[in-house]
């Protein structure tokens, strides 16, 4: 394979911190994995070699992009002992390895809503949204422990500090008692087992000798710690990212790491790969335009390997029923002209924008695929609630409390006033779990009917225990609280109600019905390969497609009313770059004057791309 010049001081570096700018379509995974090649076939040991990246896939497809570059003739799996993982996997593997954690001690997501959701409850603590409050302090929590802040020292954004002090500490708590730790903890834990045990911080020195990173600019403090530990002394650091692609702030991601990265290490070698694979001359210098005007960043002069290209076609319609009816009349051309529809992507700044977008294309026949509403009937929602409480009644006498995932998944659906922590110790049940609640008469009454409820819907056929659950059990009237907690309209969630309904009254049994469920959830989770791609600019991240249309460009949704509010607008003019270098070939930049009835104004980005 040949490279560039770029990519070949990047390739060949061997010892010692190195920092790789890597911009959009540069061949960073090309480069990591060729440069772990060149390492090995220069005398180092696979096994000393440790690549990090942030998503479980992106470890895969670089690790499958090694294999593939090391097989030859002769090649046999095993041969090459690299590590490649997340942060997360590799420090869970240092902590498990030193017999402090096993995996059941990890908390899922989904518990974790739990539990902020029971703690909220319990302490009467007032919210606007439940969603909301649980979404946001469950990011602040995060962002605390990956950026190392005390406690006590932070000032909270979701809420008052009191609320916030009492929900932490709550859940600090109901952690310890379980045993439990978050994927927040992974990482202090690991930071704090290595910096205190020096013997062992020693060990893993040895075992990781040389350390590659890819998108280093996503990186929290606590990761960057723990690297700085394992790198010691030797310093043999080798990081790929780009600072204009920062998106993640909201998730703890601290890009100042990167423009401070060599104040760390003084004997840097920077390294630019400014040659963009992916884009047509015209949307690069677009991007140059765009991101030019932030401050905090490296400068860089990108070019593209490519033709010239179509110019950005960049429109501003009176409506967005205007501008989407030109997007779909704008697919249908390019799809008569070959472009695979896979090949094209819509991208928005939010996942509300998509359920309108898809309704309108899906009516003028362009079939779309993506999105969060992108699930079989029963994979999530409404359906997956129906077929929770339908298993946990077939199986709640015969299954402990704690092991019954269908039983707890639904425990607070409608609110009920137990702790999850309590009903997933051991052995437990409907009896001993009462005799803890029985000086607490609300908890206890809410127990009794919870069991009753199971004990009825089990004795039901489909179609009377579909009715028991929503409004015996009281579904439907928990469905309009939700729908107000998460400010949607509750139309939508009685419609799927309504579809589970039908559905229930073509089975005799509800284990008929549960079997068949599982199997219609399967076939409906196959994607679709033939349909245009719809997204978030966030999902569109390390994507690329040869059409990219972005629509709804307007102050206050990109960038938002917060960044506008708050004149901080630079990560959200790094997710625009993000979305517009994700096109190839052509890319639509589109943006309305007028939603709901009322004057809107173009983004702010839209004039800065086209200076």
């Amino acid at each position: 394979m040949e490279f560039n010049e770029a990519q070949m001081r990047a390739v060949n570096h061997k010892e010692g911190p190195a920092m790789v700018l890597a911009g959009p379509g540069s061949g960073k995974t090309t480069v990591i994995t060729h440069r772990v090649k060149k390492l090995i076939e220069g005398g180092v040991s696979p096994e000393k070699i440790m690549v990090v990246t942030f998503t479980k896939a992106a470890a895969v497809h670089m690790q499958k992009k090694f294999f593939s570059i090391m097989s030859g003739e002769n090649w046999i799996k095993g041969s090459y002992p690299v590590t490649f993982g997340t942060f997360h996997s590799i420090y869970f593997r240092i902590l498990k390895l030193s017999g402090r954690y096993k995996s059941e001690n990890i908390l899922s997501t989904k518990m974790q809503n739990d539990i902020i959701r029971e703690i909220v409850i319990r302490k009467k603590i007032e919210v606007p949204s439940m969603y909301d409050f649980m979404q946001n302090i469950i990011g602040e929590i995060g962002n605390i422990k990956g950026n190392m802040i005390p406690p006590e020292e932070y000032n909270p954004l979701c809420c008052e500090r009191e609320k916030f002090k009492i929900v932490y500490e709550e859940y600090e708590k109901e952690l310890a008692a379980g045993n439990k730790i978050d994927f927040d903890d992974i990482l202090l834990k690991c930071y704090e087992m290595l910096k205190n045990d020096r013997e062992l911080c020693e060990k893993w020195q040895e075992i990781f000798e040389y350390i590659l990173i890819d998108e280093f600019q996503d990186i929290n403090r606590v990761q960057y710690e723990i690297i700085k530990l394992l790198a010691e002394p030797q310093d043999n650091i080798f990081i790929v990212g780009d600072d204009d692609q920062s998106i993640y702030g909201f998730r703890g991601a601290c890009p100042e790491i990167m423009l401070d990265f060599e104040k760390d290490y003084v004997e840097v070698e920077r390294i630019l790969l400014n040659v963009n694979y992916r884009s047509k001359k015209e949307i690069v210098k677009l991007s140059e335009n765009l991101i030019k005007n932030n401050i905090k960043r490296f400068d860089k002069n990108i070019v593209s390997a490519n033709g010239e290209g179509l110019k950005p076609d960049v429109r501003k319609f009176e409506t967005q029923y205007d501008e989407l009816m030109y997007v779909c009349e704008f697919i249908k051309k390019n799809i008569e002209k070959g472009i695979p529809p896979n090949e094209i992507a819509i991208l928005v700044r939010n996942n509300s924008q998509i359920p309108v977008i898809k309704n309108i294309l899906k009516e003028n026949s362009v079939s779309i695929s993506g999105g969060k509403t992108e699930n079989g009937i029963y994979e999530n929602g409404v359906g997956k609630d129906i077929i929770s409480y339908i298993k946990a009644a077939m199986t709640y006498k015969n299954v402990e409390l704690g092991n019954n995932a269908d039983l707890i998944y639904i425990l607070n659906k409608p609110a009920r006033l137990v702790s999850r922590q309590i009903i997933s110790k051991e052995n437990m049940n409907f009896t001993q779990l009462k005799k803890i609640y029985e000086h607490n008469a609300e908890s206890l009454e809410c127990i009794r009917k919870l069991e009753f409820d199971l004990n009825m819907i089990s004795k039901l056929n489909p179609g009377a225990a579909f009715l028991y659950i929503k409004n015996g059990v009281g579904y439907e009237k928990y469905l309009e609280d939700y729908a107000r907690e998460k400010k949607i309209k509750s139309g939508e969630l009685k419609k799927q109600l309504e579809t589970i309904r039908r559905d229930s009254g073509k089975y005799e049994t509800l284990k008929e019905w549960v079997e068949d469920a599982e199997i219609k959830d399967t076939e409906q989770k196959t994607k679709k390969e033939n349909d245009v791609n719809i997204m978030t600019m966030h999902s569109a991240k390390g994507l690329e497609f040869e059409i990219v249309i972005i629509v709804d460009v307007i102050q206050g949704i990109i960038p938002t009313s917060k960044a506008v509010r708050e004149r901080e607008f630079e990560e959200e003019r790094r997710l625009f770059y993000v979305a517009v270098t994700r096109a190839k070939s052509t890319l639509g930049i589109y943006t309305i004057e007028k939603s709901l009835g009322c004057e809107v104004e173009a983004s702010m980005f839209i004039n800065e791309s086209i200076e």
